[in-house]
């Protein structure tokens, strides 16, 4: 793993793997194809030819072994109160960009976010995602799909306890035509990636934030054991054992 101690630092990858999963208990470094579902994001993050750095940054201290002896870089555990089901994404970012700037004073531009729930995620996305980084000077950059199969357009969301609905757009009440509608994009976190100084703002995304298309076909996201035979699919299909 990267893990540069006197050099300048301008891409730091974080892989979040805390240690309370319940959909799948151990998920982080529960097998998928024969390896621990981390080590895909290890892997992948080393191989990347435009990340300077990458960090692990977990509460579990199995984890941790695990993803060392895997080659990661774990510098610290996360605080317990970083990593609950309620805690947000900013509190580990924040943590870590603050732990790497104090103690190994590295000072990145750009952090990227790496969860191992996405293990169909490869290099050339990473670097992908660093390059839209730079040619467009934007904020922040997220991967995004277009599910072919719903439309956010034309939803609806509870307005009681009664049974009583309302729609998120007008455009739902209206049935308008779908090919009225505008073009949408669901965010999935295969790989995100954003400025460090608004990460110590307290903000996880700036205000430009560009779109990186990802195809559907290769998106993973592992939640429970169905996701997990899924994944395997994926990765069985675009040869990424």
């Amino acid at each position: 793993m990267k893990t540069p101690q006197n050099a300048s630092v301008r891409t730091l990858a974080i892989i979040p793997a805390r240690g309370g999963s319940k959909g799948i208990p151990g998920k982080n470094i529960t097998d998928l194809c024969g390896h621990p579902l981390i080590w895909y994001s290890i892997r992948e993050a080393h191989k990347a030819k435009l990340l300077d750095a990458t960090i692990v940054s977990t509460d579990d201290e199995t984890i941790a072994q695990v993803a060392r002896d895997l080659g990661a870089d774990v510098p610290f555990l996360r605080p317990s109160e970083l990593a609950t089901d309620g805690a947000r994404d900013i509190g580990f970012l924040q943590h870590a960009l603050d732990w790497v700037e104090r103690e190994r004073r590295w000072k990145p531009d750009i952090v990227l976010f790496l969860p191992p729930t996405s293990p169909s995620r490869t290099a050339d996305d990473i670097d992908a995602a660093i390059a839209l980084m730079d040619s467009s000077g934007a904020d922040s950059v997220r991967t995004m799909v277009h599910p072919p199969h719903w439309n956010p357009y034309k939803m609806w969301r509870d307005a009681g306890e009664d049974g009583r609905v309302e729609p998120l757009f007008d455009a739902a009440r209206g049935n308008v035509p779908r090919q009225e509608l505008p073009a949408w994009h669901m965010p999935v976190a295969m790989v995100y990636a954003t400025r460090a100084k608004f990460i110590k703002e307290g903000q996880v995304w700036g205000p430009d934030v560009r779109k990186m298309p990802f195809p559907m076909e290769r998106f993973t996201d592992i939640d429970t054991p169905a996701d997990l035979e899924e994944a395997a699919r994926v990765l069985h299909t675009f040869n990424l054992i």
